[in-house]
């Protein structure tokens, strides 16, 4: 065997003196045997080429060359070619790495290569623990250094054996990586390996790295120019994970780390939406160490319980719930309070095609009265009825439309995250993210189940009060269940959408998670004005004109989020709240509403009188809600000076603050105005205020952070805690719909103590 290896390094040495022998200056090709492990100094110039030959070695374990060297010209630098009997690789010394920046490069002058063992598959495939045993392999080496430096250059180079190249699950382990040291380990699958292992990588330092998970063939791609043309990989800084499923990668995987020469990949210069900070150049000695281990993940029985167990759960939450609520139609305070006939439905309501504009009479009655009921805005409850149930219409219709091309985009991100082995693309919780089903975050699109049976559930309950509770024209506030009906509509596509965004969040489609949460806000509040003011409530159309607005603003924002962009908002989202300030205190009236101020002024000058509001409780909650509106506008725009948010989420928080600010004032009103708060508003009041604290504690321990890059989002990133499958985000999923449930149930039982009432003495506020 050694004959045919001696007698190849001749054929290889004559040839090449053979080629070069016809230039013009002789070149002398210097043979010698060397050893592992030996340090061997090298002193060549372009004349002179030397070719270190190694014997065979029966080492399981693969090589490493190391090669480095002093004071040499970049310009013509040392040529090593290492070849084995499968492979050739090559590099230079000093190693020229290309940076992000224009004509930057940067030249190391210490190098190392793992050569990889060229009986791979007879080790992985036939030694389960990495010994010898019977197994029998061999490795040899020929190593070539050239330069064309006319001056007598010295490299050092050393071929070692790489001990600690085969890794063991639940064993830390400590490397050093740098832009021109690239290593690599491998991790074997056994008979206790779970489904699927995870990798944590953890360093102390900023140095932005590349990790992938390549099969276990040779080569192996381990530069900065080749490392994402296989396998799965990521950018880390200081802390990453990646989820391996073992039927990918059997029976076992190359784990790669590799130093990038700048931050570029893991700065807000490369983010799709970049901010002001800008990437650092590294200099040519950084090193970075690193900590990584392999653990096992959950297994398939774990992955069954977690996702049944929380199905179950939420179908018994869903059938106890509607069960209480059928109770409190039959015998709850409804009960005790109707008064209507329940022959007298809607069908026996004079038909109005439209609604009979007011007199100018009327309307400055209704400006100048200080006491106005609700009798005067509910005059046409058929005609309230039918505009109540075009929210539902629009919101299903809405949900459709919006729906089918965020499944098919977000579908195809995930198949170009499968293909490419990207995870950059995707804002995953790295160390709470189960695979399964071909999505690489299964357990954050599964916990919005929630979100979806909890729908359906509210939709069983308006279905049972509206068969109930029939429409009345006298007593009590009017029913107007299409906004229910649309809530729950909301809610389930809420729960869809944002198990669409969890296939893959990123900064582009965060959009997704957050649309029918407008919807949802805007429907609470539009409800809580139409239970006082049904007939002069804002129509379908006019509402989701307005949410589509809110939502292409926060496309806008997000995209470019300026302070160009947060000032216009600003500004236009101010003129916006004083005008709807003006429509709220003047009953909608608002043109009336001025020519009345105009009559007072001229009549008795500017005086006290004049400037008095005439209905001082509505004139208090609107000035208190502008202030807050008000007070929330500069906190957005102080947060964003600080980038401790983004425009979407402020937008989001804008709407949720406004929707608190209506119930709250609704429910105070309702008080003032001595009306009571029902038993059964009242628990489920304080049930879903308990759910909300509960989950907002969740929501606010983020594990992941769009806003900034995925290395540095990775740091963020936390380990699964509730059963072993479900993160924080998640819990936030699992108790935010049953507070949305509550939520609405709360709406909709708040004025069951005023059904027997009569409407001319109930308080419009």
């Amino acid at each position: 065997m050694e004959v045919f290896f001696y007698f190849g390094v001749f054929l290889w040495v004559s040839s090449t003196a053979s080629s070069l022998a016809l230039t013009e200056n002789s070149l002398t090709v210097v043979p010698r045997q060397a050893n592992y492990s030996e340090v061997i100094p090298v002193t060549l110039n372009a004349t002179i080429e030397y070719v270190l030959v190694y014997q065979q070695s029966p080492a399981i374990n693969p090589y490493t060359v190391r090669a480095w060297c002093e004071n040499i010209n970049p310009n013509l630098p040392v040529q090593i070619v290492v070849r084995q009997a499968k492979q050739v690789t090559s590099w230079t010394v000093p190693e020229m790495i290309e940076t992000t920046k224009t004509k930057h490069i940067l030249y190391f002058y210490n190098t190392s290569k793992t050569m990889c063992h060229e009986s791979m598959d007879e080790i992985t495939h036939n030694n389960p623990d990495f010994s010898m045993g019977p197994l029998t392999v061999s490795q040899s080496f020929i190593m070539a250094l050239s330069t064309s430096s006319p001056d007598n250059v010295t490299v050092n180079v050393e071929l070692k054996e790489d001990e600690d190249f085969y890794v063991f699950r639940d064993i830390k382990y400590n490397i050093t990586v740098s832009p021109s040291q690239s290593r690599y380990v491998y991790y074997k699958f056994d008979n206790s390996s779970a489904d699927t292992v995870v990798i944590e990588v953890d360093s102390d330092d900023d140095v932005c790295l590349t990790v992938s998970v390549q099969d276990g063939r040779c080569p192996v791609l381990d530069s900065n120019k080749d490392v994402k043309y296989e396998g799965v990989f990521q950018t880390v800084n200081r802390k990453g994970a990646i989820t391996v499923a073992k039927r990918h990668y059997s029976p076992g995987f190359f784990l790669v780390f590799v130093a990038k020469p700048d931050n570029y990949d893991c700065s807000q210069e490369s983010n799709v939406i970049p901010l002001s900070r800008l990437s650092s150049i590294m200099d040519n000695n950084i090193t970075t160490l690193l900590t990584f281990s392999i653990k096992n993940s959950i297994s398939l029985y774990e992955y069954a319980y977690a996702s049944i167990g929380i199905a179950i759960a939420v179908v018994i939450f869903g059938v106890v719930s509607l069960a209480v609520i059928i109770v409190f139609n039959r015998y709850g305070t409804i009960s005790k309070a109707r008064t209507y006939d329940s022959n007298n439905d809607d069908l026996d309501i004079k038909i109005q095609d439209y609604i009979e504009p007011k007199t100018d009479e009327e309307i400055n009655r209704i400006i100048l009265s200080k006491d106005l009921t609700v009798d005067v805005f509910a005059k046409y409850p058929r005609r309230i009825k039918q505009r109540s149930f075009n929210y539902l219409s629009h919101t299903t219709s809405i949900a459709l439309f919006y729906s089918i091309p965020v499944i098919q985009l977000v579908v195809t991100y995930q198949r170009v995250v499968n293909m490419t082995g990207d995870q950059d693309l995707c804002y995953y919780n790295f160390l709470c993210a189960h695979p399964a089903l071909s999505f690489s975050d299964f357990n954050h699109i599964y916990s919005n189940i929630g979100y979806i049976l909890i729908g359906i559930f509210f939709i069983f309950a308006v279905i049972d009060r509206q068969h109930i509770i029939k429409i009345t024209k006298e007593n009590g506030i009017p029913v107007h269940y299409g906004l229910f009906y649309a809530m729950g509509v909301a809610l389930i596509i809420e729960g869809i959408l944002s198990a669409c965004y969890h296939i893959c969040p990123s900064q582009s489609n965060y959009q997704f998670d957050t649309s029918f949460m407008y919807v949802m806000s805007v429907l609470i509040m539009v409800k809580l004005y139409q239970n006082r003011h049904p007939d002069i409530n804002a129509t379908a159309y006019t509402t989701f004109s307005v949410v589509g607005i809110a939502i292409f603003i926060a496309m806008i924002g997000i995209l470019d989020g300026t302070l160009f962009i947060w000032v216009l908002f600003i500004v236009s989202y101010s003129i916006l709240i004083i005008l709807l300030s003006l429509k709220i205190y003047y009953v909608n009236y608002v043109v009336s509403g001025a020519k009345q101020f105009y009559i007072f002024y001229k009549n008795q000058g500017l005086c006290i009188e004049t400037v008095s509001p005439l209905r001082k409780g509505r004139f208090v909650a609107v000035l208190v809600t502008n202030v807050a509106n008000f007070s929330m506008l500069g906190i957005g725009l102080y947060i964003y000076l600080n980038n401790i948010t983004d425009f979407g989420t402020f937008l989001l928080a804008l709407l949720l603050g406004n929707t608190v600010i209506h119930i709250s004032f609704y429910t105070i009103m309702k008080l003032i105005h001595k009306e009571r708060i029902c038993y059964e508003s009242l628990i489920f009041g304080v049930v879903g205020m308990a759910f909300w604290i509960t989950a907002g504690i969740f929501f606010l321990d983020a594990a992941t952070l769009w806003t900034v890059t995925p290395a540095e989002s990775r740091q963020w990133n936390q380990g699964c805690i509730f059963l072993n499958f479900f993160d924080k985000h998640d819990v936030w999923h699992l108790l935010s719909a049953p507070a949305l449930f509550f939520t609405f149930l709360y709406l909709m039982y708040l004025d069951d103590d005023i059904s027997d009432k009569p409407q001319k003495k109930i308080s419009v506020f």
